[in-house]
């Protein structure tokens, strides 16, 4: 019997040069005090460049703290959107999901933007990274964006990649307008014209933002 064999996808460097880059950054900025974590790469997350997820919360008793900190969280990157990008953006990307795991398991908060991922940020960029709070990929993400909704009040554009927006429940986060779905054409979901906007541009605490799995938190960069 002859077995078709089914290529592999291509990622962006090998996972143990991902490893490698972690341990430089947890040696260089956080003096080794980070635990292992798995780093992997995910070809579903096409919405943000990284994102930091755990099964549990940093102080949750339901499993052991050896897992809580261990094999319950790891650091997924985006292939589809880094794919062709510099080292030099896998390095910034995996740093800014290191600070939220710095936040996970040293400081046991949720992670977070606040005032001490943006301390750690600006020391890391003194030291010559690339760090953002969001990324600037917005092209890449729009190639995945199949849906779309505009403002039918200032004409505002909100692409997604799945339908998680509600015309009912949800408004226009720059005027509070009634939001109309638009039926793309293929040749109309790659048109770089249609802002993205940020899932917190909405006001309804109903919203879920694009690749959220309801099993774990995360946060997204």
């Amino acid at each position: 019997m002859n077995v078709r064999k089914i290529p592999r996808k291509s990622v962006p460097v090998p996972v143990d040069d991902l490893q490698d880059m972690w341990k430089d950054v947890a040696r260089q900025y956080f003096e080794n005090q980070l635990p292992p974590i798995i780093i992997e790469w995910s070809f579903r997350l096409k919405a943000s460049t990284g994102v930091f997820v755990s099964q549990v919360g940093p102080r949750s008793r339901l499993v052991s703290q050896e897992e809580r900190h261990g094999a319950a969280r790891r650091i997924r990157l985006s292939a589809p959107l880094l794919a062709g990008q510099s080292e030099a953006e896998i390095v910034g990307t995996l740093a800014h999901e290191m600070i939220h795991q710095w936040q996970y398991d040293i400081k046991k908060r949720f992670p977070n933007h606040g005032q001490d991922f943006h301390e750690i940020m600006d020391r890391m960029n003194l030291g010559g990274l690339r760090i953002t709070v969001r990324h600037s990929l917005k092209q890449q993400v729009e190639q995945f964006s199949k849906y779309l909704w505009r403002c039918l009040g200032c004409g505002n554009s909100y692409r997604r990649q799945r339908r998680t927006i509600s015309s009912r429940r949800h408004r226009c986060g720059k005027c509070q307008g009634k939001l109309a779905e638009i039926l793309l054409t293929q040749s109309e979901v790659s048109q770089p014209e249609l802002l993205v906007a940020h899932p917190s541009d909405f006001q309804s605490r109903q919203q879920i933002p694009d690749d959220w799995n309801p099993q774990q938190l995360g946060f997204e960069y």
